[in-house]
């Protein structure tokens, strides 16, 4: 890998751990559907940058980097869903 993209990797891992690590201690379901939308977020944003990028990427670079922005995308997708779906369960009650 280059350089330019480790650096460029380094810019949405590092929002996105910190994000996860917030995440859990977050004191109320809003609050984490807030972080897990912020998250989602922050991952298409890493997709669409993987995506459009204007200099050469060897197709191994590429894979890898699509495949753990997917990872990410959908680990966000996945708690957004479950808090959502928890923040509804306990406003019903």
């Amino acid at each position: 890998m280059n350089d330019t993209l480790i650096h460029a990797c380094e810019m949405f891992l590092i929002p996105t751990t910190i994000l996860f690590v917030v995440l859990a201690l977050a004191p109320t379901e809003e609050l984490k559907q807030l972080i897990s939308t912020l998250g989602l977020l922050i991952s298409v944003v890493w997709i669409f940058r993987i995506l459009f990028w204007t200099g050469v990427l060897t197709s191994i670079d590429f894979a890898v980097t699509f495949t753990l922005a997917l990872i990410f995308l959908a680990a966000w997708a996945v708690v957004l869903y479950g808090h959502s779906r928890r923040w509804r369960l306990t406003d019903r009650s």
